[in-house]
């Protein structure tokens, strides 16, 4: 049943009610604008892209706070979610990654761990998104969005004037449109803006699917084998690696005010090592390609689907551009790579970040022009081909576990760094209750991009990357890619070795929920780290920590 009759004339319309679509909405109507938000589906419905960051909590609540809209501000916290929007959500207080060999027993020392901070405005959360993106369409009806679902759109008509969207129902107007429906954009496609063989270097597909009956995987490994942190590897997200690919495994009821019992796991593969073998069901073919890990297979034992295993095509998709006269394409629209290191959801809320901020200002000065949004493009390209060559480099090093040991020792210098450089503006929002603090970030061609670390870790990323290309062409061994990359790290300055021993082969896990080593990170940093650092980027006052 549709829901909602459209009208005419409004000033935006918004295709598409996920996550970018209902929060835009939310944010112009909000603002006093008159907003359509139209859907091809209906809610709830199932939808991955389940795994928060830190960064990706952060951007939820400092989109929440800019705009002062509590509702958004409540995904950014696994506690709020619970208070206020579903019982069925876990937590992600771990990012684990766990190497397999085929044919292989696991091996507990091919582990590696981070543990997070608990700061006091944000805690990462696992999110059914069936739920989520439900009440994000809840909340934008509640703040005037007028929604009108299981309307697909067949058309969009950009002319000098305005912008009519057309639908099996009629066709409506508005000043600009704003399109969310990802994948299936109507207007990229007609407009030539959708790229038919994106030019990536990841190529890689997806099976997946919700369970029932997954045991959590510190119980069916030995003790020995556990990291032996604060946190179990099942209160976070768990990737089980290999050669060629990788597994997601999202668990909901880890969680103690979670009421699931589900978990989403899914395997992504490149499609050169494994191409899809259509003789066998989605099922089928990946618990055969799960049964040649030992290690991974026992995790699985048992698990039953609660929905039709998905077996996609290539993940990877792209636009030659996001913006023009009276509309734009949301960061997911514009393109995806693939959902290694979880940061589709960072990109969505830095991307409504920016996008609501032009738009508001366009109607204000009542100037919709190309060149107005042109930042939009700049940002999802910097967004997808930073993703790209950081995600290629990983598969590069999935070949053998002495080069992803150190891809992953510089993955987590990167990632450290970089939420700690969104976290400062949250801190010094905190401090000062000023949320032009965050105006800084509408303006780099990404948020980080001017980071101070951020020469440091582009120079080792460049080496870095050569290196691994060396391995996956034989011009190198193993030993010697892994090598190259450590020693850079060892002579890096700019990371605190007594922190985490960066360099090392032998370093593996770090615990960030420890007070005293969160202690010793902010003193290194405030007194001994270089200047630069010391000067932009250690320059705030740390909120009590919990």
């Amino acid at each position: 049943m549709q829901r909602g009759t459209m009208t005419t004339d409004y000033d935006v319309i918004v295709g598409g009610s996920g996550i970018a679509g209902s929060t835009t909405a939310t944010i112009l109507a909000d603002a006093g604008l008159d907003v359509l938000l139209v859907e091809a589906g209906a809610h709830p419905r199932f939808v991955i892209g389940e795994g928060l960051l830190p960064q990706s909590s952060m951007w939820m609540w400092i989109v929440g706070e800019y705009f002062d809209i509590p509702e958004i501000r409540y995904l950014s916290d696994a506690n709020e979610v619970v208070n206020n929007i579903t019982s069925s959500c876990g937590i992600k207080h771990s990012i684990a990654f766990s190497y397999h060999r085929e044919g292989e027993s696991f091996d507990g020392d091919d582990v590696h761990q981070l543990i997070p901070p608990q700061l006091p405005f944000y805690s990462e959360s696992h999110f059914l998104r069936a739920d989520i993106d439900h009440y994000l369409v809840e909340t934008a009806e509640a703040y005037g969005v007028e929604y009108v679902e299981e309307m697909p759109i067949v058309d969009v008509d950009i002319d000098s004037d305005e912008v009519t969207v057309t639908t099996d129902d009629g066709t409506t107007t508005a000043a600009f449109y704003v399109d969310a429906t990802g994948g299936n954009s109507v207007l990229a496609e007609e407009r030539g803006y959708r790229e038919d063989a994106p030019a990536f270097a990841t190529d890689s597909r997806a099976i997946f699917a919700h369970v029932e009956g997954l045991e959590p995987f510190d119980d069916v490994i030995a003790e020995a084998d556990r990291p032996g942190q604060s946190n179990r590897l099942h209160d976070g997200t768990l990737h089980h690696v290999f050669d060629g690919g990788w597994m997601w495994v999202i668990p909901f009821d880890n969680f103690e005010r979670s009421d699931a019992t589900k978990a989403s796991v899914g395997l992504v593969l490149d499609r050169d090592a494994y191409p899809v073998d259509e003789s066998v069901t989605p099922e089928e073919e990946f618990f055969g390609i799960v049964e040649r890990f030992p290690g991974i297979a026992h995790h699985l034992e048992g698990v039953e689907p609660t929905m039709p295993w998905i077996r996609t095509g290539r993940l990877q998709r792209s636009a030659s551009r996001s913006s023009g006269h009276r509309h734009f394409l949301t960061g997911s629209t514009y393109g995806f790579v693939d959902p290694l290191y979880s940061l589709g959801l960072v990109h969505t809320f830095e991307s409504v970040f920016v996008s609501t901020n032009l738009l508001l200002d366009a109607f204000e000065a009542e100037d919709f022009s190309a060149e107005r949004f042109e930042r939009l493009d700049e940002l999802h390209r910097e967004q997808t081909e930073t993703v790209d060559a950081t995600v290629s480099n990983a598969y590069k090093a999935l070949g053998d576990f002495a080069v992803w040991n150190a891809w992953a020792q510089f993955a987590l210098a990167q990632m450290l760094f970089e939420d700690l450089y969104i976290q400062r503006h949250c801190f010094d929002y905190l401090e000062s209750g000023e949320c032009a603090v965050f105006d800084g970030l509408l303006t780099e061609r990404r948020p980080g991009d001017e980071a101070p670390f951020a020469p440091d870790a582009s120079a080792i990323f460049e080496i870095t990357s050569v290196a691994l290309d060396d391995y996956a062409t034989g011009e190198v061994s193993a030993e010697a890619a892994a090598e190259v990359i450590l020693g850079e790290l060892r002579d890096a300055e700019w990371l605190p070795k007594h922190v985490y021993d960066w360099g090392n082969e032998d370093a593996r896990h770090v615990d960030f929920s420890d007070p005293e080593l969160v202690e010793a990170f902010i003193t290194w940093g405030k007194t001994e780290s270089p200047d630069h650092l010391r000067e932009q980027l250690f320059d705030f006052q740390l909120p009590e920590m919990e």
